[in-house]
């Protein structure tokens, strides 16, 4: 909780008096005290008379020595090794590792050096700058607020200095910004979270003022360095028997509409009323031969933010949107794509049954199908049949059981992924630890809301970005070494859910590990594919894969200098990743997943014009 900033009098002179003495006594960033500029500027020249007083943005701690502060700041940001490690910290969404803690180490910096620029906040205008820097684009007025633009100091953002910067810098639409700050920015993330209080952020943010001394001390080496590929026989087993029992069998033989199919009963005939993208000029050269084809869905010339997913029918594509709300495009709407604004921030799911469909960080994250179909021009997450179930963690994954069983969701330690609004040219990192863990949620659905039963947590040390199939019966994870934070591969788990409701054991066996590096993945509903993005890297296999003889070709730089991402198909049972894309430098293709049916869905970022594309894709259903 934010503490309450000390009350002031109305005379103009004492509140300078009082200022100055607040920030001599508490310190600013780096010891320094206050210079003579503002000094001599009156900080309220154009606040009211009864403004608050500008609180300290941290308090140095020069009296404890470099052990003290690691120790301390290591216990409070949740590194379980050590005794009187807070549970409920960042360790929720992020593994404690050392190239976790260096990437937060340099976004930390950068947020220092680019936006948090005067800590003294002279100035309405100073105010303003910073917290627009800090929004993930800052020529964007409505873009949201990004916890990466201030790396470790987002776990500040409850406290009272920003309280006082959004106050300086909106006036009146302070409430409003605050509120979209805090929904977006601030870390440790939810509503029902333990933030750090004003003495725990001074601790945290004094071991990264330091450059976090003693880092390698309290996080040894020892993770795996090197991925071995190995496919056991029960995953032929798996997907041969989910060809004729899982959801896409299950959907189809209950006769779930499709979007945009008609009478057509082969999914290959399906979506034609879509064009292709090879007959647009943004899209030429996207299809590969023997490959499938590729349809555009819709276009936008606002950016996507984070994931896109969409409902098993294929009718309604969710994602997060860079346009003070996310969108849920309804595709069947009469007289076209139709963008539904809902009032929640990233990571949407959607069940395979085509119930219902979850959408983090709004008031409620879990609704019914049924209010979408209703038509609405936008949601606000508190609709009847929406529920907050606060078991339910961010990027999370959504099943459920076949033969009327409970739903689940999945999630665990995760890497954030949105790349594509400028250059990316690597994988996300992997930096999971010896204590990553997978979160299992059960759900029953109640005829009107969801409700959540006993979630049950099963280690995987080195794993993160879980992700778990359709019939809840998979689970797929991104294997990484913690030093480096670089991604080995992709493990994947038979899940074995026993017990009777509300109380389960499950368990995870490995059953394959496929040595290939890209996004988090997404299952087929008959679980025999995953799909994935791959981010062109400066590696010669790269540039061989997209036909050059070496990274020095002039062709293959550009992929370098400019950026790309295309899509990959896997077949589980043989581990063969297929390119099925062919992007140019500049463009993304992100975020695949699939419909009940067997098209593949997709978006892609645009650098080159700024539009972004949702995309449908039948290779999958070309290649079975």
């Amino acid at each position: 909780m934010s503490q309450i900033c000390p009350g002031i009098g109305h005379d103009a002179a004492v509140k300078r008096a009082l200022v100055l003495a607040f920030l001599f006594a508490c310190g600013s960033d780096h010891n320094k005290p206050a210079d003579a500029s503002f000094m001599d500027a009156d900080p309220f020249m154009d606040a009211p008379v009864d403004a608050p007083v500008l609180p300290a943005f941290r308090t140095p701690h020069p009296e404890m020595s470099d052990d003290q502060v690691a120790n301390r700041a290591l216990q409070l940001i949740g590194l379980q090794s050590l005794q009187g490690a807070t549970e409920q910290s960042c360790n929720i969404c992020h593994a404690i590792t050392k190239p976790k803690l260096r990437t937060w180490q340099g976004l930390s910096d950068a947020a220092m050096h680019d936006c948090l620029t005067d800590l003294q906040v002279q100035t309405t205008d100073s105010a303003k700058q910073m917290m627009t820097c800090i929004r993930l684009q800052p020529t964007v007025e409505t873009s949201m607020f990004s916890p990466t633009k201030l790396g470790v100091y987002a776990t500040a953002a409850r406290l009272p200095w920003f309280d006082y910067t959004i106050w300086k810098a909106y006036g009146a639409d302070a409430p409003t910004q605050k509120a979209s700050f805090l929904m977006t920015a601030a870390m440790p993330h939810g509503s029902d979270v333990v933030p750090l209080t004003q003495d725990q952020f001074d601790i945290v943010s004094e071991w990264f003022a330091r450059g976090l001394p003693l880092l390698d001390q309290y996080i040894p080496d020892g993770p795996p360095t090197s991925c071995t590929p190995d496919i056991t026989s029960l995953v032929a087993a798996h997907t041969t028997d989910m060809a004729t029992t899982g959801w896409r069998a299950v959907n189809r033989d209950n006769s779930l509409a499709m979007f945009d199919c008609g009478a057509a009963t082969d999914p290959k005939l399906c979506l034609q009323n879509q064009p292709l993208a090879s007959t647009m000029a943004y899209g030429t050269g996207w299809d590969l031969p023997s490959r499938g084809t590729s349809r555009v869905l819709d276009e936008i010339t606002f950016s996507s933010s984070y994931w896109t997913r969409s409902s098993a029918d294929g009718r309604f594509v969710g994602y997060g949107a860079n346009i003070g709300h996310s969108v849920i495009t309804d595709l069947a709407r009469t007289g076209g794509p139709f963008h539904i604004a809902i009032s929640a921030s990233y990571d949407p799911g959607f069940f395979p049954d085509n119930s219902g469909w979850v959408f983090q960080n709004g008031t409620r994250n879990t609704c019914p199908q049924s209010l979408l179909t209703s038509n609405p021009s936008s949601v606000s997450m508190t609709e009847a049949g929406c529920t907050d179930i606060n078991s339910i963690g961010l990027y999370q994954h959504v099943g459920r059981a076949l033969n009327g069983g409970d739903y689940f969701t999945i999630n665990g330690l995760f890497t954030s992924d949105n790349g594509g609004h400028s250059l990316t040219n690597h994988q996300p990192q992997a930096p999971f630890g010896t204590t990553s863990s997978a979160h299992f949620t059960p759900l029953i659905y109640t005829g009107t809301a969801y409700q959540a039963r006993p979630a049950v947590t099963v280690t995987q040390a080195y794993e993160g970005d879980d992700v778990i199939s359709p019939s809840a019966t998979l689970e797929i994870t991104r294997l990484g070494n913690a030093n480096t934070g670089v991604q080995l591969g992709y493990v994947l788990h038979k899940v074995n859910i026993t017990g009777t409701a509300p109380t389960y054991s499950i368990t995870t066996p490995e059953i394959a590990r496929y040595c290939i590096t890209g996004g988090k993945p997404a299952f087929s509903y008959d679980e025999r594919w995953i799909v994935y993005h791959h981010y062109v890297q400066n590696t010669t296999a790269d540039a061989i894969d997209l036909g050059f003889t070496a990274t020095t070709d002039a062709g293959f730089q550009a992929y370098i200098t400019q950026g790309a991402a295309n899509i990959y198909l896997m077949d589980l049972a043989t581990g063969t990743p297929v390119r099925i894309t062919n992007m140019k430098p500049g463009q993304y293709a992100l975020m695949p997943h699939f419909r009940s049916d067997g098209w593949i869905y997709a978006n892609v970022r645009d650098t080159t014009n700024g539009h972004e594309y949702f995309i449908a894709h039948d290779a999958a259903l070309q290649l079975e």
